[in-house]
């Protein structure tokens, strides 16, 4: 479905219509605040977070509105330039709020973009019917708080559900001697973070550690209502057809499997990834001449076209666009790493991201150079290596020393394969979030 080809009056609009089945006993209705996800109409882009959990509403029998951004975070562009009503399916809308758009992750004109968004939201939805949960993810702080604003007025739960420690995570970035000012330029948004948490019926979060987060900011104690529910990536399942098409675009990329050992990172090319250190790495092992190795990085993201432009000259590491699904589902099975680059920041050290969950889902063993939560996983389960954050010749160390031992790169991919059979094969968190807003919603309590 190609959202830029239909005209925008600047009203909501409804694509298809849309079957009355009148008030049934049991459905209850969900509406949803992400900004950055890709939507279901989508169909290149693979569902995360909140797109399983609206399918998942769906399945179970309610009715869910998704309120996102008209710009698409990932590819940089506006969908349609306007506020918009997508219906999915009889159960399943998708309302576009119109955006203002930004090039940079980290910029003033998203800061404003996000301040647009949330005023724009508070307009469409005064006169709408409320629905009896409202989720919101976090960030940003703009939907949090109106998200929370909307819900006492109604006398209706809201949920804010942690997947990044906005604003704290900047305040990581900085230099301790520049913390303080920083934490006077962020004061807006940390009120609004304790604004919008204190207000929330229920917090929750990837891990336990993003909730406690939470939960610091809102002045109570924590609840059995505020609960952590993990991620699972779905791959796609690739028949012959797939697998020659996904085979034909990388190639045309720049990628042909071959001998080497394929260590794979997917995901964002910004300021909290160690991206640089990647590069030194490759440098390192093409300095040591062995070839075994190559490093192979795909994404978006402001520092893409840097980290593109310093891989040119090293043969190591090759740096790819963006992929579809079926792209990156071929990439990783043809790996045998999973690269996860993280700064060693606290965003990072209280979370097991999404990307985890993928690598692992795919048979991958892990390389990453973060404390905390994933380096807990890798040492007590022997599921990957850990390398000196920010210290381009370990990595290339440990990647060398794997190379030079195939039978310990297969006793990790074998310990990875039995970890996902226990760990998570059998899990269903996305369904166990679902059960957990339909109990929040059934309760009707505010906070």
């Amino acid at each position: 479905m190609n959202h830029d080809d239909r005209p925008c009056d600047g009203n909501m609009g409804q694509d298809d219509a849309v079957e009355d089945f009148g008030d049934t006993p049991n459905v209850m209705r969900f509406w949803l605040l992400n900004h950055f996800e890709p939507i279901p109409t989508e169909h290149e882009a693979r569902l995360m977070r909140c797109g399983m959990l609206a399918q998942r509403l769906v399945k179970r029998g309610h009715e869910v509105v998704w309120w996102t951004s008209d710009f698409d975070h990932y590819r940089k562009r506006h969908r349609n330039g306007c506020d918009r009503s997508i219906r999915v399916n009889p159960s399943l809308e998708i309302r576009l709020v119109k955006s203002l758009g930004y090039r940079s992750h980290v910029s003033p004109r998203r800061l404003v973009n996000n301040h647009l968004m949330g005023r724009r939201w508070r307009e469409l939805v005064r006169d709408e019917d409320p629905p009896d949960l409202l989720f919101a993810g976090w960030p940003i702080p703009e939907f949090g708080v109106e998200a929370t604003r909307y819900a006492r007025n109604h006398e209706i739960p809201a949920v804010l559900d942690v997947r990044d420690l906005w604003p704290s995570l900047w305040l990581d970035l900085l230099s301790p001697r520049l913390r303080p000012a920083g934490r006077m330029l962020l004061r807006r948004y940390f009120e609004m973070t304790r604004t919008a948490m204190s207000h929330a019926t229920a917090i929750t979060g990837v891990t336990d550690s993003y909730v406690d987060w939470g939960i610091g900011f809102s002045g109570r104690t924590r609840t059995p209502l505020d609960r952590s529910f993990g991620f699972r990536f779905r791959p796609m399942s690739l028949d012959s057809q797939d697998r020659f098409e996904a085979e034909r675009t990388l190639e045309a990329l720049g990628y042909v499997p071959d001998e080497r050992i394929d260590v794979v990172f997917a995901g964002a090319f910004g300021r909290t990834y160690g991206l640089e250190t990647v590069i030194e790495a490759g440098r390192r092992l093409d300095a040591e001449g062995s070839g075994r190795l190559r490093l192979v990085l795909c994404g978006s993201g402001d520092l893409w076209d840097r980290m593109e432009i310093a891989a040119r000259d090293v043969d190591s590491v090759l740096v790819l666009p963006r992929l579809e699904l079926r792209e990156l589902t071929y990439l990783y099975e043809h790996a045998s790493l999973g690269l996860a680059p993280y700064r060693n920041i606290d965003n990072f050290r209280r979370n097991v991201p999404n990307k985890i969950n993928e690598y692992l889902e795919m048979r991958l063993p892990l390389v990453a150079g973060v404390d905390g939560a994933i380096a807990s996983m890798i040492d007590d389960h022997g599921i990957g290596v850990r390398y000196r954050s920010g210290d381009g010749a370990s990595m290339a160390d440990e990647l060398a020393a794997i190379a030079a031992e195939p039978d310990r790169l297969a006793a990790l991919q074998d310990r990875t394969v039995r970890y996902r059979e226990t760990h998570l094969a059998s899990r269903d968190e996305i369904d166990d979030l679902a059960s957990h807003l339909e109990s929040i919603a059934a309760e009707g309590r505010t906070p």
